[in-house]
Order: structure tokens, then sequence, then C-alpha cells
């Protein structure tokens, strides 16, 4: 299946995308300004639209299709789709065409792919994990997609995977972990526990892992310290520090790790200071200057980030990149 977003916004609109991808597998993903009357198919595809683009694409898909458009549920549909709530399916030439309008939440997906894995790979390009991974999946006739993701690290997303065949990836590849990061954590993480001390990413990181049943075996509480003053008075950040380094640096990472470590008593922390946009930035901190860290009681690493896209998008790469260096950190990674 190929998956197709229209219009510019969605080069940067990662976190929709993210939520979208744990429904769907798929071949190809492709990104188009504009939808063109001559689109044909050449496979089943999703094609994902916002409110700017969805209109145009709904009257050249029923114009393909030759169906009238229809109001229905208070939206354009071609009048012989089958259709739901910012969700309609038509067929042409021979392919499902399945178009989306993608807002705030993913609708319902006529065109879905019920039951996929997704192996997330650490400590590896895309080429290395190919390497190792491709006589396993071939060997076992299994379809799967392959790329770097916006955290650093590589996905792949195929079929699902028996027990046996988890096992054999395991042992080929140490560092990796099967389906979403968040749930591996509260998985596998307690007795210890975490915590964030979060600026430029507002809380986004302790949003999406208490999401997750279970998130207060491994998750008592976390930060958002925003302004330098907040950092100095909550987490023990030095004033000296702010004022020579300023807020986005390695130095100020640190300490705000120290000062969540030793506030929470919790056993990690993760740290993530920077400049998300579209303001803020100067000609030695760009906007997507991003520091992040992480810390146990004995030992730090804090790692720097020159993220691309909109505010959004900046936030999302940081909170996965941090989520990334975690895991690496602390040898978080499936066993058999």
């Amino acid at each position: 299946m190929e998956v197709i977003f229209v219009g510019k916004e969605w080069r940067f609109k990662k976190a929709l995308k993210e939520e979208l991808f744990r429904y769907i597998s798929f071949d190809a993903i492709k990104y188009i300004d504009s939808f063109d009357i001559d689109f044909r198919p050449s496979s089943d595809t999703l094609i994902v639209t916002n409110q700017k683009t969805y209109p145009l694409v709904t009257r050249i898909i029923a114009r393909l299709a030759n169906q009238n458009i229809v109001v229905k549920n208070d939206i354009l549909v071609p009048e012989k789709s089958k259709f739901s709530k910012n969700s309609f399916l038509v067929e042409l030439g021979g392919k499902n065409v399945n178009v989306i309008l993608l807002e705030k939440e993913v609708p319902e997906i006529f065109i879905i792919t019920p039951s996929f894995e997704r192996i997330n790979v650490f400590k590896m390009d895309k080429d290395t994990a190919l390497m190792f991974l491709e006589p396993i999946l071939n060997a076992h006739k299994l379809d799967y997609t392959i790329y770097e993701n916006e955290g650093g690290f590589v996905e792949i997303v195929t079929e699902p995977l028996s027990d046996t065949i988890k096992k054999e990836i395991i042992s080929t590849i140490p560092y990796v972990v099967f389906g979403n990061l968040f749930e591996h954590i509260v998985k596998t993480l307690p007795p210890k526990k975490i915590t964030f001390a979060e600026s430029c990413t507002g809380g986004l990181i302790a949003s999406h892992l208490t999401k997750i049943s279970g998130s207060s075996n491994c998750f008592d509480g976390s930060v958002v310290t925003y302004a330098n003053r907040i950092k100095h008075e909550w987490l023990g950040v030095e004033n000296s520090t702010l004022e020579k380094y300023g807020a986005v640096s390695e130095q100020t990472v640190k300490e705000m790790l120290l000062g969540a470590i030793e506030i929470s008593k919790a056993d990690f922390a993760i740290a993530v200071s920077g400049i998300a946009g579209p303001t803020g930035g100067t000609p030695t901190k760009p906007v997507g200057t991003v520091y992040i860290g992480v810390a146990d009681r004995k030992n730090l690493q804090v790692e720097l980030l020159h993220l691309k896209g909109d505010r959004n998008y900046i936030q999302y790469q940081a909170m996965m990149n941090a989520i990334r260096l975690f895991i690496n950190f602390a040898g978080l990674y499936e066993t058999n």
C-alpha cells in the first residue's frame, strides 16, 4: 500500500503521522503539494488530506470514479463510496483508494492492514540493520518496510512476528525493541523509576508515557521548567550557568538532570532544552538547536541536536531522540 500526504505542512506534522502509522503498514510514502487530475493508483492507496486539501482531492477522486459529489456527515464524499466521518473509500482501476481528513485524530481507515509488527533497531543505520535482518525476514517470507525515523533510529514495519522469529531477531541484533517504545518502557523499567525535566517539549514526554496503562509503576512525576527562573528555583540550575551558557546548553541540561534526580528520587532522568521556534533563534543557536540528556545516579550523557521543521515537529523529534538516548543509556532492549 502507498501512502500519499497532500499539502506542504504534512512534511512536518510527524506527531500525527506517528499516530497514523500505528494503524497501518505501507510500502511507500509520498508527499505532494497539490493533487493532479491525472492521478492513477498503481496499488491500494491511502491519501491523507487536511482541511485545505480535502475538497480538491475529493472532487478529483469523484470525477475519476465517475461519481457525483454529495454531502454526508457534514462532509463531501463521492456518492457511491464507502464512508464514515472524515474517511471514504472508492475503487479506481481495480485499486482501493481511501481518502481521509486527518486533523486532530485518526478517522476510520477502510484500507487498513489490521495486523503488523514494528521493529525498532538502535545503534545501527538502515543499511546495517537491513543486512542483519533481511535474511530472517526473507526466510520467513515477510513483507516489510524499513526507514530511519525522527528519533534517529531505524524502524521496520512488517507482518506479525511469532515468538520464534522474535527470538531469532534478538539473537541476531541485541539492540532491538518491538512495538511502541513507551509501552516497552512501562513494561520493562519497573521497579526502577524515571522522571523528566522538560523545557522546549513542554511536558510532551510525560504526556506520551502516561498514555500507557501501568505507567505509574515507573513514573511518579516530572517538571516542566520553561522559564530560567523556574529552572533555577525548581531544579537548582545555577544562575551563573544560565547567564554564561544560556538555557539551551549542555551545561544547563546537565544541571537539569541532576536537579530532576534529586527532587524526584527517581533512578533515571531525561532532560530537554532547546529552541522549537519559529522565533527565538540566534546565529549561534538557530531554531532547531536542542540539547537532550539522560542520567542515573552515577552517570549522565548529553547530546546536541540540530533539528528541522516547524515547532510541533521539532518538539516531536526532540522527544523521540530523548527516548532513543534513554533506551541506549539504560540498555533497555528486548531479551530472550
